[in-house]
């Protein structure tokens, strides 16, 4: 058996190799353990797998090993949209369990598995003889435009849940929003591609493939390269809870003027005991509503209360807690081993924007200049 192997073909198949680590560490790891990532390490699994199709085409694999024939058989291209699917909607903050209508996804993929290893039995493996074989160039050629029609309607869907929602994205998703349509937009890229390469490869009998394996492995290191930088973030955010949750609050956070007085409003004091004893701010989904819910009075008497208590409005008072908290984090020395931007998630900001512009407005300063300034050595 040998295979023959040039420059592309080594660094795709590193590419490959790289892809499949990812999606293990996806998959196995603490720090992604997500809906989401799950899906996203299992449509990085099945990318590998097809590349292995096309590695075993390029060898004589199949030649001395017929019977793994029926593994290229197997129409991944069915799966991958189905798993990616799942994906961008978990992304999304959708309802991350699976519907049984949305488990029809996996119907098509199904049943070409079985068609093919039911053929496969009599072609490769001879257990036994199928007496009509007139349906295969019929089942195969449906299965075969099929998989375009499929894959194209599964882009439009989402696209319309990406970029057409009309409920707004959960504000801790939203700095996820730019990976999602990037990954969207390869994703949209590298289907027409394959289209366009397999019409071009049944109109010229040429091999195109190895555009198709240059553009995913592209994917996997660009995956890889943004997987790194969030596995640390991650990381770093799952440390920072633990030793928050080790360490004793030695004194509450006040802001200025709202210390209880007897003429204070008394669901304006839960409010400020919310903020302080149970660090609602921490969540980054956060909103009036559900303060108001957990005050256990309406929006509008909310929004009363705070003007006639406090000039501050409900985002001062988010940005003033999650600052302070950020504030005392910066200065103490157990947290030096941790980037700003995962202290600044672990206090409830949701993106780096929101961070910095808040804690700029509240000290004058960068974070990283306040540390500096006011560190005692």
């Amino acid at each position: 058996m040998s295979i023959n192997l040039d420059l592309i073909d080594l660094v795709i198949i590193f590419g490959t190799m790289q892809g499949l680590f990812f999606a293990i560490v996806i998959l196995s790891s603490k720090f992604f353990r997500t809906n989401a990532n799950i899906f996203l390490g299992l449509s990085l699994i099945i990318i590998v797998l097809i590349n292995v199709q096309t590695l075993f085409l390029k060898s004589s694999i199949y030649i001395n090993c017929p019977r793994l024939r029926l593994f290229e058989d197997i129409e991944l291209v069915l799966l991958f949209p189905v798993t990616l699917y799942f994906y961008y909607k978990a992304s999304l903050n959708f309802d991350n369990r699976l519907n049984p209508k949305h488990l029809l996804l996996f119907l098509p993929f199904v049943i070409s598995l079985l068609a093919n290893l039911y053929v496969g039995g009599d072609v490769y493996f001879d257990w036994y003889s199928i007496e009509d074989r007139s349906w295969m160039p019929v089942f195969f050629g449906v299965e075969f435009y099929f998989s375009f029609v499929f894959n194209i309607s599964l882009l439009v869907i989402e696209y319309f849940l990406i970029f057409r929602r009309k409920v707004t994205p959960n504000r801790l998703l939203e700095g996820n929003m730019k990976w999602v349509k990037i990954f969207y937009g390869f994703h949209v890229v590298l289907t027409i591609i394959w289209i366009v390469i397999v019409t071009l490869e049944s109109l010229s009998q040429k091999d195109f493939s190895y555009i198709i394996w240059i553009l995913i492995n592209i994917l996997f290191y660009w995956i890889g390269y943004k997987g790194i930088l969030k596995f640390r973030l991650a990381k770093n955010r799952y440390e920072i809870r633990k030793v928050v949750e080790e360490k004793q609050q030695e004194k509450s956070l006040k802001p200025e003027g709202s210390s209880p007085q007897s003429s204070v409003n008394h669901y304006f004091t839960q409010m400020i005991r919310l903020f302080e004893e149970e660090n609602i701010y921490r969540n980054p989904n956060l909103s009036r509503a559900d303060i108001a819910e957990r005050l256990g009075i309406s929006v509008g008497y909310l929004s009363q209360i705070i003007n006639e208590q406090s000039d501050k409005n409900i985002p001062d008072y988010l940005n003033y807690y999650r600052v302070e908290e950020v504030k005392k984090m910066l200065l103490d020395p157990d947290f030096d081993q941790y980037s700003l931007l995962a202290i600044g998630f672990e206090a409830g900001f949701n993106s780096k924007t929101a961070f910095y512009t808040a804690f700029k407005k509240e000290t004058g300063t960068t974070p990283a200049n306040f540390k500096k300034e006011f560190r005692i050595v």
